[in-house]
């Protein structure tokens, strides 16, 4: 029951923050952030999705259902952190850029999968997102925005690195709590984006 309901949070939560991102108002420059951080959110969701909708016992329905986890854990979270690096050093990227960085966190994931190294490379890449994240909105933000980010990487590095499915500490994953850490993360952090980019549009 727990895990449905933080499959269900997320899902509304990620799904939440990529509309509001996606319709807000923005200046050009600001765009393709937004965008970048919007398609993050959703797959997160899209992970929830599967959790809550590939339910079958057989082989297809948890491949896919692997698959959108890779994809939210190994592309989404870092893109997310890409972003808060971007916007708090005011780097502009193309979409063709954000683009080539996507193709090759998926070139990455898949190297590391086929050399045998994916639990270190799951931890590896927890502990930057978290450190990357933490960078750009002490850089980028101040206030109450910087405050309600932090709350949500904190949220995120205690899923990640407690709870998730590479955790630091053996013994403590928990599906449920590490989801509803990634919802409390793109909520918070997804609010604070929207209105520290508004700000400085």
């Amino acid at each position: 029951m727990s895990s449905l309901i933080a499959n269900l949070a997320l899902l509304l939560g990620g799904v939440g923050v990529a509309a509001l991102l996606y319709r807000q108002s923005q200046t050009l420059t600001e765009r393709s952030l937004h965008y970048m951080f919007a398609l993050g959110a959703l797959s997160l969701a899209l992970a929830a999705l599967g959790r809550l909708t590939l339910t079958g016992g057989g082989q297809d329905p948890q491949t896919l259902r692997l698959m959108l986890d890779n994809l939210a854990y190994y592309a989404g979270l870092p893109m997310i952190a890409s972003v808060a690096i971007a916007h708090g050093w005011q780097r502009q990227w193309s979409r063709a850029a954000w683009g080539r960085w996507l193709l090759g966190l998926f070139a990455l994931f898949e190297l590391v999968r086929r050399s045998d190294m994916g639990a270190l490379y799951a931890q590896t890449l927890a502990l930057l997102t978290c450190l990357a994240l933490l960078a750009g909105v002490i850089k980028g933000q101040a206030g109450l925005n910087r405050l309600c980010a932090l709350s949500g990487i904190a949220l995120l590095a205690a899923g990640l690195l407690l709870f998730g499915p590479a955790p630091l500490t053996g013994g403590l994953q928990q599906d449920a709590l590490y989801r509803f850490a990634l919802t409390g993360f793109v909520v918070l952090c997804g609010y604070s984006f929207s209105r520290s980019t508004q700000a400085s549009a």
